[in-house]
């Protein structure tokens, strides 16, 4: 192994222009409800889904990963089943 274990220079961190974020960091509001962030749908419409696959709209408004697409997936396909509490 040798010394590389104990190498404790330091190291030099270029922030280039980089702001932190996180919680009490003002952040410009970017997120558009309307378009898909993550997953394998990303970059496509709500409207667009609801057209090719409404079936995975309704499952993301259950989901808490989609919990701020909701109201545009609700707007899309009209008011949204209540599900049971238990």
């Amino acid at each position: 192994m040798g010394d590389e274990a104990n190498d404790k220079r330091a190291i030099h961190i270029d922030a280039g222009g980089s702001q932190p974020v996180g919680p009490g960091q003002p952040q410009a509001a970017s997120f558009d409800p309307s378009v898909m962030d993550f997953g394998h749908y990303a970059g496509r419409t709500i409207a667009e889904l609801a057209l090719e696959d409404p079936d995975y709209l309704l499952w993301l408004a259950r989901h808490p990963s989609g919990a701020r697409y909701r109201n545009e997936i609700a707007r899309v396909l009209g008011p949204l089943p209540v599900l049971p509490q238990y």
